[in-house]
């Protein structure tokens, strides 16, 4: 009798270089958020927005450490890390924004325009407050003209997105000794509690309110005026492959 050994075979091992601090690595599993590189510690999100970004300024897809220095061009992060930080701002005029602390950016609430040639946006739009089309108008609008914004979200095939909290208005989300809960006041008075919620980077820290549909971002981002819009697709070389996850996107803003 043949022993079957398919489930017992050695899972295949991806070698490549991490393009953001340079080592030759190997991994037998990539993921989208699980550190995949031994010497920086990054994943294939963060190689992919590295990646993206290189494309979208210079056409050929660079790794960090090789971007030309550039300080004529202008960029911000929201709350990226700081393996990802500290090399764009050795080459860029780069600043890396929070929502919490210094320096500051409410995507929602900013009148600001035209100030960027890139902005890095990853893993932050599923956290923001409602009305979600308000961030995605301010994202193009800081853009320059032709500038280009990294973006990155959890995101589903599903008919439209999940928003966990549709009638959200005066709320507060509050601990208590059975756990977190949000408190909601809608617009028309009602009080509204919701249990079982949904943190990223642990209990009480980023709320998630909803997650997005790919059809809906699509219409998200013609609305707010990006007219080029590319979906990431595998790039071995730098430990972008053969791996499920909500892929990025790449955007630019119409010209002028």
């Amino acid at each position: 009798m043949e022993e079957d050994l398919s489930s017992s075979a050695a899972p295949a091992m991806h070698r490549f270089t991490c393009n953001i601090c340079g080592a030759p690595c190997e991994s037998d599993h990539l993921d989208r958020e699980r550190s995949s590189c031994a010497a920086c510690g990054s994943s294939v999100r963060e190689r992919w927005i590295i990646h993206a970004l290189s494309t979208g300024l210079f056409g050929p897809s660079l790794p960090l450490r090789e971007m030309p220095v550039r300080r004529e061009i202008r960029g911000i992060g929201m709350s990226d890390s700081p393996r990802l930080a500290d090399g764009l701002a050795a080459h860029f005029s780069y600043t890396n924004t929070f929502f919490h602390t210094e320096p500051r950016l409410d995507i929602v609430t900013t009148t600001n325009e035209a100030l960027y040639d890139f902005i890095i946006t990853s893993e932050v739009f599923e956290h923001v407050g409602p009305p979600v089309q308000a961030a995605f108008n301010n994202l193009a609008r800081l853009l320059k003209p032709d500038g280009v914004a990294v973006f990155t979200v959890p995101w589903g095939y599903q008919p439209a997105t999940i928003e966990h909290f549709p009638d959200l208005h005066d709320w507060n989300v509050v601990e208590l000794r059975s756990g977190y809960v949000l408190l909601n006041r809608t617009a028309d008075g009602r009080l509204e509690t919701h249990e079982n919620l949904v943190f990223h980077g642990g209990p009480g820290s980023t709320l998630e309110m909803r997650i997005f549909a790919h059809a809906s971002l699509m219409e998200h981002f013609r609305i707010a005026g990006f007219t080029t819009i590319q979906m990431a697709e595998d790039y071995p070389a730098w430990g972008i492959a053969e791996v499920p996850w909500s892929r990025g996107f790449l955007l630019r803003k119409g010209a002028a």
